[in-house]
């Protein structure tokens, strides 16, 4: 009996969901129909616990918010109801990747060779805290660090005025309105997604928390001191010395692994938007890795079922055996943003239609989602195909 071994990078929202998928939906159907075949799904992932990284904002604050044990689960007892042979749960990083002989080498010092690929390596911060791309253990111990920082601060600023920056700028003013915070846009304003009221209305809540926001500058350099604080230079030739500096600039794809040849120049991969198949047989990409997807969970979580329907697809017409299951297609949900400023509300916009604060403190702002976190990570969203 031959095995085809498919072959997931990442163990986030992205990665995750799709094993779980494939595991339910796809391979048992496969597995009916062609008996001489065995399917295996391997993870490869750095962390042994999922991150519910959207609560990060308030996470970083006080350990009394949000307590470390609702956002950091174990994956693998996730798992365990699964056939074993059919999984595995491997931990390292993707280092490199072979796409002559379909072979990925792995930190731990392994090399896994696939028949089908699933790229869902995520993306990276300047700072760690935003996202599990290490151990789980190291980034506890960032956002440790960070908390006891802040508790013992009087400055701090925030470069970045996207959503995980408003976010952090609204938790740190709720937490520490003595502290004297500010946020850099690096824009013209906060936000620059949504719509101008909607920035607006951001910095009008910050301000009301104490946090004040600079607009048109953004951050040329940093350099930490002996005492702990941090030297920041600005583009507009400004200097400064802060408690705490809190970079929450944009994220950048995990593909540096990857062959150039399948990235777009931003270095996501080139992927289907639909489908998420790439260009080249047997490769599939998911996620803020991808050239598709906005970064959000939301993106991650709508582009489970159309790729794991293109893997069956594929696999079953490898195998004669096509009809077995029907394509569906990635829909993006547009101009759609919740952006808590502390935790009495915030802003956002619904299919590019404001929404007031009370309709965001109710979605998100009371609790950055933490009850599905347990859903996210135990495949709560594909209990259906």
């Amino acid at each position: 009996m031959s095995t085809h071994e498919i072959l997931i990078l990442g163990g986030h929202h992205s990665g995750i969901n799709v094993a779980h998928y494939l595991l339910r939906h796809v391979i048992p159907k496969l597995t009916k129909l062609t008996p001489s075949t065995s399917y295996h799904v391997t993870i490869v992932t750095p962390n042994i616990e999922f991150f519910w990284n959207i609560a990060a904002p308030r996470l970083i604050v006080s350990e009394k918010l949000i307590p470390d044990e609702k956002v950091f689960l174990p994956i693998a007892k996730e798992f365990a109801s699964y056939d074993a042979a059919q999984f595995t749960l491997v931990t390292g990083k993707a280092t490199a990747l072979d796409p002559e002989k379909r072979i990925v080498s792995i930190s731990n010092g392994g090399k896994i060779t696939y028949n089908s690929l699933v790229v869902a390596t995520g993306s990276y911060f300047a700072s760690p805290v935003w996202q599990l791309n290490e151990s789980e253990d190291k980034l506890k111990s960032e956002i440790s660090a960070l908390r006891k920082a802040l508790a013992a601060a009087k400055t701090v600023l925030i470069a970045g005025g996207g959503a995980i920056g408003v976010e952090t700028a609204g938790e740190i003013g709720a937490e520490f309105p003595r502290h004297d915070t500010t946020i850099l846009s690096g824009n013209s304003r906060l936000l620059p997604r949504l719509l101008p009221s909607n920035s607006s209305a951001a910095e009008s809540r910050l301000k009301a928390l104490g946090v004040k926001t600079v607009n048109d500058v953004k951050l040329s350099s940093t350099a930490k001191n002996a005492d702990g604080t941090t030297a920041v230079t600005l583009s507009d030739g400004s200097s400064r010395i802060v408690d705490v500096f809190i970079d929450a600039t944009g994220p950048k794809p995990n593909s540096t692994f990857l062959p150039s040849a399948w990235l777009n120049e931003s270095g996501h991969v080139i992927t289907d938007d639909k489908t998420l198949r790439t260009d080249k047989p047997g490769v599939y990409a998911i996620g803020d890795v991808t050239s598709y997807s906005s970064g959000s969970v939301v993106d991650a979580q709508n582009s489970v079922a159309p790729l794991g329907t293109s893997i069956g697809i594929d696999l079953a017409k490898a195998a004669g055996k096509e009809g077995l299951f029907t394509q569906k297609e990635f829909k993006p949900f547009k101009d759609t943003q919740f952006v808590p400023t502390g935790p009495s509300g915030g802003v956002g916009q619904l299919m590019g239609w404001k929404i007031p604060s009370l309709m965001v403190w109710a979605a998100k702002s009371r609790t950055y989602f933490v009850s599905m976190a347990q859903g996210a990570v135990e495949g709560g969203s594909v209990k259906k195909p």
